[in-house]
């Protein structure tokens, strides 16, 4: 059984754009997240601990998206991905 959680709306100021006058100013991206979780385990325990804390994925997302710079819209959600910010973010 898989389970969706949904982080819709991040905003995050980051360099991005591969046009010269586009990369001199941070500019705002807008990222919506469906992280695939399993809630089984949360959901017999009723307990915070037990599922995954979308506070720290959000707050890793950003940081790692602000802290970058990108040419391509498409790059910071996939290496985002790749760093696997959803992992280990249990309460």
């Amino acid at each position: 059984m898989n389970d969706t959680i949904f982080l819709r709306g991040l905003e995050i100021e980051c360099i991005i754009g591969f046009i010269e006058w586009e990369r001199r100013v941070r500019q705002t991206v807008v990222i919506d997240l469906e992280l695939p979780v399993d809630c089984r385990a949360a959901s017999r325990v009723d307990e915070v601990h037990a599922t995954l804390d979308y506070k720290k994925v959000a707050k890793r997302v950003i940081a790692f998206v602000s802290a970058s710079e990108f040419k391509l819209v498409e790059t910071p959600i996939w290496r985002s991905e790749e760093r696997r910010v959803g992992k280990e973010c249990r309460s």
